[in-house]
């Protein structure tokens, strides 16, 4: 699952309705955050975000912070990294062993192994990183290599989120992938066969031209190669990607409504047929290897995100605090030597931050004890067949993962 911007409000992941559209040091910085005074530990950070903002293409879909042609400036840009990483530790922000660390893009996996390496030393000789940490790379089959592969797990990586997207040439031809299945398949066996013990793969569906029994070819071909997680996502025509703009040009044709449930449905009826739990929207896991990572965003726990466009996390509880850094490469490396690379923040009130906290939590199928002050919104809720009670918690009816849209414009 992508992570640059997650932790700002997330809407992603409904479906329309049935017949509707389709939806060295570093100078001190000058923080634009003023988080509370420490306190008990309880704004201590346990999960680390790094964006790696480089691709070797950026695919007609892609609405991230990512960008093709910059691998000249790759040393300088994980030099700003170290930098901040290391003022992190200087300021306000109260860190405890890291659970979580993952790295986001763009495309990690196109750093060469002498930098991904370098940048993993760094972060462990610069937090407390737990023995059993779940460290996540995200890796492009076209990028994955032996002497990649083996830099990571030097490294302490031990969970690989590999992009492979689809297997059909029709489907992969119309999101510009520069990948092909048999990329995708070399990419994942060379991973287990060096001692990945955790990988997971995405996929994408409702392409244009994709049919139901096509996206089914393609989610048995991913299981035949024995992921421990898949996450399904629906695509969406992000204004101002060349996807989008090749729709509004009539270049490429709308998808049936009906079609993208029908395919939803295939994949709910074949993952778990193949022992996997849908636990969050887009996300299915074999039993205990759900992301961790992408699970502390749903509780809101504090994240520290670090690199260009990457957006940091923090509450006492009640009130919450949101920051994010300058978006573009070269102006965050200009940035970080500056000691100014916060681009904006936004403190959330406790209100806010509760209904968040709700909206979050209804992501993922476990629930939680929901916030005081919703009790009409949940009755709504509830009476529409989008959420449940059980044992005092809150959770998701099959549906409200499926609608999870209204969810949350009820909630917020």
């Amino acid at each position: 699952m992508r992570q640059s911007q997650i932790t700002p409000v997330l809407l992603e992941g409904g479906l329309p309705p049935r017949g509707a559209g389709p939806g060295e040091a570093s100078p001190r910085r000058t923080p634009l955050l003023t988080l509370p005074p420490r306190g008990g530990g309880q704004f201590a950070t346990e999960h680390l975000y790094v964006h790696i903002p480089f691709c070797r293409h950026k695919c007609g879909y892609c609405d991230f912070n990512a960008y093709a042609g910059m691998d000249r400036i790759m040393p300088d840009y994980v030099g700003a990294l170290e930098r901040e990483l290391a003022a992190s530790r200087d300021d306000s922000r109260e860190f405890a062993p890291l659970k979580t660390v993952y790295f986001g893009g763009g495309t990690p996996s196109l750093l060469p192994p002498e930098l991904i390496a370098g940048l993993l030393r760094f972060i462990r000789a610069t937090f407390d990183v737990l023995p059993d940490a779940e460290v996540t790379l995200e890796a492009n089959p076209a990028s994955t290599d032996e002497a990649r592969v083996g830099a990571w797990l030097d490294g302490g990586v031990n969970r690989l989120s590999l992009g492979v997207q689809g297997f059909e040439p029709r489907a992969l031809a119309v999101l510009e992938r520069k990948t092909d299945a048999a990329q995708a398949t070399r990419a994942f066996k060379l991973a287990r066969s060096m001692g990945v013990a955790n990988v997971s793969i995405d996929l994408i569906y409702a392409v244009p031209h994709q049919s139901r029994e096509s996206w089914i070819e393609t989610l048995r071909r991913g299981l035949d190669l024995g992921p421990d997680h898949v996450s399904t996502y629906c695509l969406t025509f992000e204004e101002g990607t060349l996807l989008w703009r090749r729709r509004a040009e009539g270049k490429v044709p709308e998808l049936d409504p009906d079609l993208q449930w029908d395919q939803l449905d295939a994949a709910c009826e074949e993952l778990e047929a193949a022992g996997f739990t849908r636990y969050e929207i887009s996300n299915w896991a074999r039993p205990g290897f759900e992301s961790r990572h992408n699970l502390a965003y749903w509780r809101c726990r504090p994240v520290y995100g670090a690199g260009a466009g990457a957006h940091s996390y923090a509450t006492d509880g009640a009130q919450a605090w949101r920051w994010w850094n300058v978006a573009r490469p070269r102006d965050y490396i200009a940035a970080v030597e500056a000691g100014s690379e916060e681009a904006g923040r936004e403190e959330l009130s406790p209100r806010h931050a509760a209904a968040e906290r709700l909206m979050l939590g209804l992501r993922s199928r476990a629930g939680l004890n929901p916030p005081p002050g919703f009790d009409a919104e949940l009755s709504e809720l509830e009476h529409s067949g989008l959420v449940e009670r059980l044992e005092g918690l809150v959770r998701p009816t099959r549906r409200g993962l499926d609608l999870h849209n209204q969810v949350a414009l009820a909630v917020l």
